[in-house]
């Protein structure tokens, strides 16, 4: 049985592992001078931060619900795929979710699933991975559906905002309406909860505390699983990203399986600027539920 996986370019996959595990990577869209552009493909994060500094209107939508069907139709049709994994970005950040079931039902043969992360960044990117692997070793449907619905309850994502003016400037203002005094002082630390939301978890007073406190949070989430592994991204800076890389290797409590350095997607980095980063938390190896 040949099963393909399909995400959106949020998930922050390097295009090396997307390459190595035929994973289909949808761009989401990035509203820039007039016109959309592809996420990763047209634009740059530099050009996006660029237009920020400018003061220039940014704007960012998810594919077309044509856009995933182009994909299904390439992966069952020209492919011969028997079935399709598509695990899009949480879809209480996002349309994506909502049109690539808009797309599965106009396909309408049952070979295609649907599923919402409920989170973003390289932590959907660790959910997509995890089932692309099961997939190369001929794991089932059903155990690959059950590896997606395990990581999705047990990935964690910790992450910062260096400079909260982006935030205004890429139009996601009212999530921090009633502490915006707050957030202009010190650094926001935000999580994405159960429900697939943006939650604040607290302020550090600078980014060096803020950057020990996702550390400290991600070391935390790790003691649940007998490996992880850790996917650290960033906005501009990679040497911080270095940092939180070399302190993870350095902590001899903790049993790494993996650490992914991935700069942000483009279209996250509309709503962010430059000065984002973040640790996801992924289990190393997954038992699989039973029915």
């Amino acid at each position: 049985m040949k099963i393909a996986l399909v995400t959106d370019s949020s998930s922050d996959i390097p295009s090396e592992l997307a390459k190595k595990y035929d994973i289909e990577v949808i761009p989401m869209y990035i509203g820039y001078d007039g016109d959309l552009r592809k996420d990763g493909v047209d634009i740059s994060p530099e050009e996006v931060y660029a237009s920020l500094k400018a003061n220039k209107k940014v704007h960012t939508s998810s594919p077309s619900a044509g856009d995933f069907l182009k994909v299904f139709h390439f992966l069952l049709v020209e492919k011969n795929i028997d079935f399709v994994c598509c695990i899009t970005l949480s879809s209480r950040l996002s349309g994506a979710f909502n049109a690539a079931n808009v797309a599965r039902k106009t396909f309408g043969d049952g070979r295609i699933i649907v599923f919402d992360s409920k989170t973003s960044t390289i932590c959907l990117g660790f959910i997509v991975l995890g089932a692309a692997q099961a997939a190369s070793r001929g794991s089932s449907l059903e155990d690959i559906e059950r590896i997606i619905n395990s990581l999705v309850v047990k990935n964690r994502f910790f992450a910062l905002l260096e400079n909260f003016e982006y935030v205004f400037k890429g139009g996601r203002v009212t999530f921090f309406g009633k502490i915006i005094n707050k957030a202009l002082r010190f650094i926001p630390i935000l999580t994405i909860g159960k429900n697939g939301k943006v939650h604040l978890s607290r302020f550090a007073k600078n980014k060096n505390s803020a950057l020990e406190e996702i550390y400290k949070m991600a070391v935390k989430a790790s003691g649940f699983n007998s490996s992880s592994k850790f996917g650290i991204f960033y906005g501009e800076d990679i040497n911080t990203a270095k940092y939180l890389e070399k302190k993870l290797k350095e902590n001899k409590d903790i049993k790494i399986d993996e650490i992914i350095i991935t700069k942000i997607t483009t279209v996250i980095s509309a709503h962010t600027g430059p000065g984002i980063y973040g640790i996801a938390v992924s289990p190393g190896f997954l038992r699989l539920p039973k029915d």
